[in-house]
């Protein structure tokens, strides 16, 4: 059976999961469950495709969900293979226009052969329904790993980017524009690590047709749309794929996306007037050769961008060759303090000019030597302060540890100003016989070192995976066993069987917005506390739970 995934944010479901573990979401796949009106029409759209594929293949299950279409995993017995079969939902009023468009363009791409596009073997129309069928890719989209690692690499990075642009170019080269570039649409082989594109489902013809944006389809994705796109203009071409994989890289190197917003509108009106997001800004450890590629795909106008993927292949090619670039001189800050200065917003105007003139000329003083002490004579020192009521470790550069004791303050010395990220490490809670209860604490602390003291606080709200602590109380006749996350993906037994009338914390678990603790009886009876998301307090991250007698069933 196909792992399925979350049809919210895209992360893999365990099969008894009710809901996501990531997002908190229905998981729609299991019946009784919430969302189950969706699973009884999933089941019956299952049913269909069987009946049109025949007894030569056999339905699976369902791997992943869009707004107009469904995708599943399908076993070819013939040929003893795994394939992947996109569906065009039946519930969606398609005109025959859009079912034409839909076929023509699943055989322009079944025409395209490309190691970085997942190809189509065929296209069916059978029993009511539209579908096209793929090879079956054991993986994860690019889209996943950033959410649950963040930003990769430079180097990771660029492997990912330069086939993902060469299968752009041969698409464009066939005549076929993508319209939705962004991490959930690069597929990574799990067996190999390759990247492949996929999902051309709102593709477009680079022919000169016309008025085909008129078919009802959602064209593009907020957070990585071009201006142009935005606008809903008929002449968009390569060159808005190559803003959106600009977008995208934006994301891989930075961790979020240029632009953000509370609404589609709002993003999408940064696309078109907001001024450019800096990579390297954001990131100092990104080149300045891959942040100036990234800012050339994200011009406003086409004209002002790289105008093929090829010239996006070379471009990163010379800057990984190249060496590092100069570093930046004192009146080149300057000149940047300035010009930032004469773009302030109406609130920032009040501040005192004489205050930005003395910042400028201290930023000159020190380029002509005149501040050496300032520069020199000081060192670069974290301020480590450990918020957590148990011990952590700091990894300082060079492979040593720097021990914080709880509630505890430590100064580590740093080798040099700039971008560091120093690694810390907690304790796992034990249990009354001394087994460790969940799991251990540890996160990272990033930040611009400069001479002198930066100061940085450790908390439960700084680890990788956020995690909270369950303060249970017993208040029944006996011992409680404890499943916390019961019905999610990694759900974990405590065993550390809290005694009648105590209260005690049982350890670090990770934390969703649909969180549950689960208190078992030596008479297997239970009671449970569901969605703990919102009750967690944010400042200790820790909930209190009680349990009594009266609770379980």
């Amino acid at each position: 059976m196909a792992t399925p995934v979350c049809l919210q944010c895209h992360a893999m479901l365990p099969a008894e999961a009710a809901y996501c573990p990531a997002c908190g979401a229905p998981s729609g796949t299991n019946p009784g469950a919430a969302g189950s009106t969706d699973s009884v029409r999933t089941a019956e759209l299952a049913h269909s495709l069987a009946l049109a594929l025949g007894d030569g293949y056999e339905v699976r299950g369902l791997v992943g969900r869009g707004g107009f279409a469904e995708v599943f995993e399908v076993f070819d017995r013939t040929l003893a293979r795994r394939l992947a079969v996109k569906v065009l939902r039946p519930d969606v009023a398609w005109t025959p226009g859009m079912l034409a468009r839909f076929k023509e363009e699943s055989r322009i791409l079944a025409s395209l052969s490309h190691p970085n596009i997942l190809p189509i073997h065929f296209v069916g129309e059978r029993g009511g329904l539209t579908y096209y069928v793929m090879p079956y890719v054991e993986g994860q989209t690019l889209g996943q790993q950033l959410r649950a690692f963040g930003a990769l690499e430079v180097g990771r990075a660029v492997e990912i980017a330069l086939p993902v642009l060469e299968a752009l170019g041969y698409a464009h080269s066939a005549g076929l524009l993508h319209r939705d570039i962004k991490p959930d649409n690069v597929l990574i082989d799990g067996a190999t690590g390759r990247p492949l594109l996929v999902d051309f489902g709102i593709a477009k013809r680079l022919d000169g047709q016309r008025g085909q944006t008129q078919t009802g389809f959602v064209v593009g994705t907020p957070q990585y749309m071009s201006p142009e796109q935005a606008l809903g203009q008929d002449e968009v071409d390569a060159r808005s794929d190559l803003y959106a994989f600009g977008a995208m890289l934006f994301q891989m190197v930075t961790g979020a996306p240029p632009y953000d917003g509370d609404s589609s509108q709002e993003i999408v009106g940064k696309h078109i007037a907001a001024p450019v997001p800096v990579p390297h800004d954001r990131d100092a450890m990104i080149p300045t050769w891959l942040s100036d590629v990234i800012v050339r795909c994200l011009a406003k106008r086409p004209v002002d961008r790289f105008q093929s993927a090829a010239e996006v292949v070379n471009a990163i090619n010379v800057g990984r060759l190249a060496p590092p670039g100069p570093t930046h001189s004192a009146e080149q800050v300057v000149q940047r303090v300035s010009q930032a200065a004469s773009t302030v917003t109406a609130g920032e105007t009040s501040r005192p000019p004489f205050r930005r003139r003395a910042i400028l000329a201290a930023i000159l003083l020190a380029g002509a030597g005149g501040a050496t002490w300032w520069w020199t004579g000081r060192a670069a020192v974290v301020e480590v302060s450990n918020r957590l009521d148990s011990p952590i470790t700091v990894a300082r550069p060079g492979g040593d540890s720097v021990r914080v004791s709880a509630k505890g303050v430590e100064s580590i010395t740093l080798p040099e100003p700039g971008f560091v990220r120093l690694a810390w490490r907690g304790a796992a809670r034990l249990s009354a016989s001394g087994r460790p209860m969940g799991l251990i604490p540890e996160g990272e602390i990033a930040f611009v070192a400069t001479r002198g003291v930066t100061r940085r606080a450790v908390s439960l709200a700084d680890t990788r995976v956020p995690l909270f602590e369950p303060l249970v109380s017993n208040l029944t006749s006996g011992p409680l066993d404890l499943v916390v996350n019961a019905g999610l993906a990694g759900a974990v037994r405590c065993g550390c069987a809290v005694a009648p009338g105590t209260r005690i914390g049982v350890g670090f678990y990770p934390l969703y917005r649909n969180t549950t603790v689960r208190a078992i009886r030596p008479d297997g009876r239970s009671a449970t506390f569901a969605d703990l998301g919102p009750k967690v307090d944010r400042t200790t991250w820790s909930v209190g739970l009680r349990f009594e007698d009266r609770d379980f069933r």
